[in-house]
């Protein structure tokens, strides 16, 4: 099931071979809305975090979905004091999986 609020685009992919189909979120507004605009702009990376997966109501599998965060962000979750950054994501993530995404 798709929301209109999310900004998601599947991926259609060869990898050795074989089709790989994967989507790729962009979280960006998410990040904005729970860290009262610290996070949420600028250059934006594929988390390092990709254990999760969303239905495709295409196919009807389960597809890996790749988190697009700020830089910012990930840089702050690997950082000294990661905290804020983890509270912030984890936000980010709850929210998701009201939406559909699943955590493996």
């Amino acid at each position: 099931m798709f929301y209109e609020d999310i900004n998601i685009v599947k991926r259609e992919t060869i990898t050795n071979g074989a089709k790989y189909d994967f989507f790729i979120y962009d979280m960006l507004s998410l990040e904005k809305k729970h860290s009262n605009k610290k996070y949420g702009k600028g250059e934006t990376v594929i988390s390092k975090v990709k254990n999760f997966k969303m239905l495709d109501d295409e196919s009807g599998e389960m597809l890996d979905v790749k988190l697009r965060c700020s830089k910012k962000l990930d840089d702050a979750l690997d950082g000294i004091e990661p905290s804020e950054s983890k509270k912030v994501f984890n936000k980010c993530v709850k929210e998701l999986e009201k939406k559909g995404l699943v955590l493996v």
